[in-house]
């Protein structure tokens, strides 16, 4: 079971969107640390979720089924994205003198508001929830495993998402140090374009 949760969350680390851009967008702008204060946001979201899930499945699932659910969290979810993405695009971070890069002269960052940052990007996109539904459906349920089997499960999987999160980090620490300030400028505006791009894409997939 534990080796189950690790090879579902491998698969679940490789996926492209907003979470990974997030996490993407600290590293390389703020450090390695401030990618793992988003990146650690999100893992409170997803444990809280796990935690919900597996002791109220059945009155999530009806919240799930309510009459206008999809469509207000998708809005939601949706212009959450678009207000992160609209900050990231249009702020302008701190530059170093001319001549100097990000690694020589360190930007310091604001961690609370990191870590809130993935914390309310994962909890708000409603995909969460029904992923993590979904889950439970498809492989706990289907085995009848006893809570200490699922909480093994999970733990597997929440463990390689912690990893692959904090490689992606540091990674993006590493790309630090090869990129201008210009450079710098440019992945942010990319970054909050591609999450204006997904807030907008989920918002309308509501309507």
């Amino acid at each position: 079971m534990f080796l189950q949760g690790i090879l579902l969350g491998l698969s679940l680390s490789f996926l492209v969107g907003p979470l990974l851009f997030a996490v993407v967008e600290g590293g390389i702008i703020w450090g390695m640390r401030a990618g793992i204060a988003v990146a650690a946001g999100i893992w409170f979201s997803d444990v809280l979720f796990v935690a919900l899930i597996l002791w109220s499945v059945e009155t999530l699932s009806a919240i799930t089924q309510v009459d206008g659910f999809r469509f207000w969290a998708g809005i939601f979810g949706g212009l959450l994205l678009l207000v992160f993405g609209a900050a990231s695009f249009f702020s302008k971070p701190k530059l170093p003198p001319p001549g100097e890069t990000f690694s020589e002269k360190p930007v310091k960052p604001n961690y609370i508001k990191l870590w809130l940052r993935g914390f309310l990007i994962n909890t708000i996109n409603p995909g969460t929830i029904f992923f993590w539904l979904g889950i439970v459906s498809a492989v706990v349920a289907p085995n009848h495993w006893s809570m200490p089997q699922s909480l093994t499960f999970f733990s597997g999987m929440l463990a390689t998402l912690v990893i692959t999160d904090t490689l992606k980090a540091w990674g993006a620490k590493r790309l630090r140090k090869f990129l201008t300030p210009k450079h710098i400028q440019i992945v942010q505006k990319s970054i909050g374009l591609l999450l204006m791009i997904f807030g907008a894409v989920l918002a309308l997939k509501s309507v």
